[in-house]
């Protein structure tokens, strides 16, 4: 049970820093709008009725590094049962 706990922070805590990494903290309003993560790296707008894809994309890739590194302890524990 120790090791699901630790996988689950692990986890929890990827997605968290996945969805800040993602998320379009500000932008301009070029045709097309750009918009720009914390560090400045380009990522979908998100904040428009016509852009609403940029919140989703940030949550789509904090969902998938959480399934990742739940796949990867899964698969990491089965290679340990076997041998």
């Amino acid at each position: 049970m120790r090791r699901f706990g630790t996988t689950a922070l692990a986890s929890a805590l990827a997605a968290v820093v996945v969805f800040v990494l993602l998320f379009p903290s500000w932008g301009n309003d070029s045709d097309p709008p750009e918009c720009f993560s914390v560090f400045g790296y380009v990522v979908p707008c998100g904040f428009g009725p016509e852009q609403s894809h940029g919140v989703g994309f940030a949550l789509a890739g904090a969902v998938l590094s959480a399934a990742l590194i739940g796949v990867g302890s899964a698969l990491g524990r089965r290679e340990r049962a076997r041998n």
